[in-house]
């Protein structure tokens, strides 16, 4: 999301879907801080109110986003159309950016 430097309107993904908690797991972090300053990413996730998750799991970082959204029902806010495509075939629901311009909410299981 930040590397592409395109803009997600979190509210708007927000009415989407309701009232919800937004997450990013650990390894997501870690893996954005090998590519952008530490501080900046600390300040954005502090700035926007994501909480970080551990999630106790192993692999790269893709494949622990769709297991852990699976195991935990989660919806998937993402810009990468590998990882929409993969989570699509779960039937895991995405958050996605069509044409660069509007939020769409793939149903996938729900």
């Amino acid at each position: 999301m930040i590397q592409r430097k395109r803009r997600i309107n979190l509210d708007e993904a927000m009415e989407l879907v309701g009232p919800s908690k937004l997450i990013t797991l650990r390894e997501c972090v870690d893996e954005m801080r090998r590519k952008i300053s530490d501080q900046r990413i600390s300040s954005l996730i502090e700035k926007i109110g994501i909480e970080i998750v551990d999630s106790g799991l192993k692999g790269n970082v893709d494949d622990l986003i769709v297991e852990f959204a699976e195991k935990n029902k989660s919806i998937v806010l993402t810009l990468d159309l590998g990882l929409k495509r993969k989570l699509v075939e779960k039937g895991i629901p995405v958050i996605y950016l069509r044409a660069g311009k509007k939020l769409i909410l793939e149903a996938g299981g729900i």
